[in-house]
């Protein structure tokens, strides 16, 4: 079926330009499956063809989720971050890819650059804290909650909520990057994405870099630092699902298991469990696995 999708995209500009477009218009109001599909999209046309078309798909994908956005309500200055973020992020990470090669350079730039940005926020913001703070209270005395029984809650998500977007959005660009991938290997090279992703690693330097990121969390109170571990988190979780994906393939884990695994993981009141045990299984992976290996069968 995907390649039959990818086929289909690829056959008439028109065709990617039109899926893109109503991608993106529903993308606001169901993020999964329509955000991600917007920016494999993306992914796929600047590894097929040209990076201006990409630019071209995105920028209609953008356009009509922010027609829907405008639409609805006044945003504010965040909606122009959102659209370059999460619909021409998926762009420059085809655009490395096609130029290197390299998935898992792009799993490492993709890391970094949204730790980058979100040391930004935090930097040139005068209050990152506060200003969720006044949201989440304000949005829990409009569901009739009590904000002063719930105080030590809304000060934990106030700390944490720029980590989790920047934890979304490193699931929403390399998502859409590993599916617009899948997409161009079944037309080019099919099966070569399986062992690919099964090679994905943080590496020596990164891996040391958010190992002390963990040990300061421990025993900092810095909301940076608290944030900045969100984003650690979901890419060791990245890599411990590929690590899956390779057990799988060498016959280590039974093929229900991984089925498992990604049922759970849309499974709410389960998911950030199974996130949090796949970092583990990550960060075990990035240490114990001596490199990538070559030559393991496509999960």
């Amino acid at each position: 079926m995907h390649r039959a999708i990818a086929v289909w995209l690829t056959g008439h500009p028109w065709r990617a330009a039109i899926a893109s477009a109503i991608s993106g218009a529903l993308s606001p109001q169901m993020p999964m499956p329509f955000l991600l599909l917007a920016g494999a999209i993306a992914v796929l046309v600047a590894l097929r063809f040209d990076i201006r078309y990409a630019f071209a798909m995105a920028a209609t994908a953008g356009a009509a989720a922010s027609w829907v956005v405008l639409s609805a309500e006044q945003p504010g200055g965040w909606l122009p971050v959102g659209i370059g973020l999460l619909f021409f992020g998926p762009v420059l990470s085809g655009w490395l890819l096609r130029r290197t090669g390299s998935l898992n350079l792009v799993f490492q730039m993709v890391m970094l650059g949204l730790m980058v940005l979100l040391t930004a926020v935090y930097l040139s913001l005068e209050d990152p804290v506060g200003m969720w703070r006044a949201e989440i209270e304000a949005a829990w005395k409009t569901a009739g909650f009590s904000v002063e029984r719930d105080r030590s809650l809304i000060e934990v998500w106030s700390r944490t909520m720029w980590g989790a977007l920047a934890a979304l959005s490193l699931a929403m660009v390399f998502g859409a990057t590993l599916l617009g991938r899948w997409w161009q290997t079944l037309l080019d090279k099919p099966g070569a994405f399986g062992v690919e992703y099964q090679g994905l690693r943080l590496g020596r330097a990164l891996g040391i870099a958010t190992t002390v990121l963990f040990i300061i969390a421990l025993v900092s109170e810095s909301p940076l630092i608290a944030s900045l571990v969100w984003v650690a988190f979901l890419a060791l979780a990245f890599q411990g699902l590929a690590a899956a994906h390779r057990s799988k393939a060498i016959g280590r884990l039974d093929r229900g298991w991984l089925v498992a695994i990604y049922v759970l993981l849309i499974v709410l009141p389960v998911t950030s469990i199974v996130v949090f045990i796949l970092a583990i299984w990550g960060f075990a992976d990035n240490w114990l696995r001596p490199g990538v290996r070559n030559g393991t069968r496509a999960a």
